[in-house]
């Protein structure tokens, strides 16, 4: 099956779509991720990408597409995807809609996260990432504490912290999903293939409710 997971910052997006990818055994597609492996794979668009983001712009619509264009048309994405965070605003609904009809697929499920602000802000000035294994702990939720302050449980190293994860931050990308993400979300609601999961409990929390409900639309 194919998802678009949809939500504000801190709503576990990338949780979710973690352990969903583990368990239909898909590939976990977000744009930070393709970005990073453009770059680092130094293809023709990840200079151009990296060039982009060392001036300090932001990537174009049409750029990102292109890379998300590329990264669907990979042999992994054959058996289903999910693309996490991705589209945000109409004319990048626009583009993957068109962008999946040259690719001969389709959405079967627009999953959207729904969190208070509060606990948002929350899992975002709290996380902490293992720069090892790449794990994700809170210190401020109260759900993935890890054993030690600052420390990976697995790994035995120091945490590290997102550059981005700040209140400040936070606040823009936040006001900017409320704006921007509203159409898209009557979009897919308006396609009825629209799931929404209350996210302010436990990853699993929300991994159940997600498989209740894909199961019982699957019977």
């Amino acid at each position: 099956m194919n998802f678009i997971f949809l939500g504000p910052p801190g709503a576990g997006k990338g949780s979710l779509a973690v352990k969903v990818a583990e368990d239909y055994k898909i590939p976990h597609i977000s744009t930070g991720d393709i970005f990073r492996a453009a770059i680092k794979n130094q293809t023709e668009l990840g200079k151009k990408v990296k060039a982009i983001i060392d001036s300090g712009a932001l990537v174009s619509d049409d750029l990102t597409c292109e890379l998300v264009k590329d990264r669907l048309s990979q042999p992994d994405t054959q058996n289903g995807f999910i693309l996490d965070g991705y589209p945000r605003h109409m004319p990048q609904v626009v583009a993957i809609e068109r962008t999946l009809e040259e690719l001969n697929l389709k959405v079967d499920y627009a999953v959207l996260l729904n969190v208070e602000y509060d606990m948002a802000l929350k899992r975002t000035l709290g996380r902490q990432i293992c720069p090892q294994c790449k794990k994700t702990y809170n210190k401020l939720t109260g759900v993935n504490a890890p054993l030690v302050d600052g420390m990976c449980n697995d790994c035995k190293i120091p945490l590290t912290v997102r550059n981005d994860d700040n209140e400040e931050t936070f606040k823009k990308g936040y006001e900017s999903y409320l704006i921007n993400c509203k159409p898209v979300i009557e979009y897919y609601r308006n396609k009825g293939i629209l799931i929404e999961l209350d996210s302010n409990g436990s990853a699993l929390d929300t991994l159940n409710e997600f498989e209740e409900i894909i199961g019982s639309k699957n019977d």
